[in-house]
């Protein structure tokens, strides 16, 4: 408050200066013009002025400025020196004969009230300093006395909706909060923290889980487990994954985090295992790759996965497109380090991965393929899509991963307008 009152005080002093040269000025012409007034207008305009002086008015502009203030007297040279002093004994560089008059230079009312002013701006942009350094530990929300704080939420929407779902809970996730991600795709963590959670100080632990349970959806609230399979845990590091990752002991996790993942762990049901960040990101890759071939390419040919086994011209498209997917993957910076990279993600192991997946669920339909049938947004950006960003980012363009992605989008979007009747037919008229 010192500051905000200082800051204002000296807009005050700014502006009676101006008033004060302009009331000289003015004054100075009318003594010019007093010799030529007649005794009566003399004698009126010195009682005029003296009123004036004597009542202190300020400028009508000055007045709107200061709100309830009646009047604003300006330091007088007593007043300013026992500041200036002041400013010495603390240490400030700003002083009246530093720097508003040349060495030598006397001190006149005008250079003190300067001085006094140039004070007061310091002082107010050092006030705005601080604040700006406080505002990092005002970044979080802390929620409500009525709101609990979510310590454990598992996020099993499709990918598109991640961020919906969690802007909804948002303000009562705090840093001691756990996230558990179990869903297709990759590049969600990146949105968001890019949209909810700016700051790293203050974001939740993230995990992740890939899954390969085989279920499908009957409606609201109603899901098949179709197949049993396997669920692998990690938890993603606080320091980005670049070239040195450290792999986090259980030990050195989150009280939340480490609760999570030995629930998990512990329930028969999920067999769930879990695995160090290194481990964890390789396996998302190894799903994703098989994701980019069946998902698409069962959604636009409208078919179950097996349609892909024994078919020489599909067998060349997969090669087509995972030969991208190889060279994105094996040339990704959080990978550069890790033991036998081109090997686990060579085309010609990801391909026999694909087709053994495709043999095992032959029957079955890939799950793009029912949102396509249903008219709901499709996962594609989080699939192929991913592979062409990251592959743009790194210089490798994925034209076949491009192409195919774009497909699925304008088929899915030809499926939402026929399910809409937004189509027209042949000779209907609008």
């Amino acid at each position: 408050m010192k500051e905000t009152r200082r800051g204002f005080e000296a807009e005050v002093v700014r502006g009676l200066l101006q008033s004060s040269l302009t009331s000289v000025e003015n004054d100075s012409a009318n003594e010019e013009d007093l010799p030529d007034r007649t005794g009566t207008e003399a004698q009126e305009y010195s009682l005029q002025t003296g009123a004036k002086e004597q009542t202190g008015s300020v400028p009508r502009d000055l007045a709107w400025k200061s709100g309830d203030i009646s009047a604003v007297s300006v330091p007088t040279s007593e007043e300013s020196l026992p500041m200036a002093a002041a400013s010495h004994q603390q240490g400030d560089k700003i002083s009246p004969e530093e720097d508003t008059s040349e060495p030598g230079e006397p001190s006149t009312p005008e250079t003190e009230i300067n001085a006094w002013f140039a004070q007061a701006e310091q002082e107010a942009d050092k006030a705005q300093h601080k604040e700006k350094g406080m505002q990092a530990s005002g970044q979080i929300h802390i929620p409500d006395a009525q709101e609990e704080i979510i310590y454990h939420l598992i996020i099993s929407v499709k990918a598109p909706q991640t961020v919906r779902a969690i802007q909804a809970v948002a303000h009562r996730l705090t840093q001691d909060s756990s996230i558990l991600f179990l869903q297709n795709g990759m590049g969600m963590v990146d949105e968001v923290n890019e949209r909810l959670f700016p700051d790293r100080k203050y974001r939740p632990t993230y995990m992740f889980g890939v899954v390969s349970h085989g279920l499908y959806s009957k409606g609201p609230f109603s899901v098949v487990h179709a197949g049993e399979g396997t669920i692998a845990l990690g938890v993603l590091p606080r320091t980005s994954m670049g070239e040195n990752i450290q792999v986090e002991a259980l030990s050195q996790l989150s009280p939340s985090a480490r609760y999570l993942m030995r629930t998990m762990t512990r329930t028969a049901v999920f067999v769930a295992v879990g695995f160090s960040p290194t481990d964890i990101l390789q396996q998302q890759f190894d799903k994703l790759a098989v994701n980019c071939i069946i998902n698409p390419l069962t959604a636009v040919l409208d078919c179950k996965n097996g349609a892909l086994l024994y078919n020489f011209y599909f067998s060349r498209v997969v090669r087509l497109l995972l030969a991208e997917i190889s060279l994105v993957i094996k040339s990704l910076p959080e990978l550069k380090n890790v033991p036998n990279v081109n090997m686990r993600f060579d085309t010609l192991r990801l391909e026999r991965m694909v087709f053994t997946i495709a043999n095992t669920t032959a029957e079955n339909y890939s799950s793009m393929v029912q949102d396509i049938r249903s008219g709901r947004l499709t996962e594609i950006d989080y699939i192929n899509g991913y592979i062409v960003k990251r592959g743009e980012e790194m210089g490798i363009h994925c034209v076949m991963n491009y192409m195919l992605m774009h497909i699925v989008k304008g088929k899915n979007k030809y499926s939402s307008q026929e399910k809409a009747d937004l189509l027209p037919f042949a000779g209907q008229r609008g």
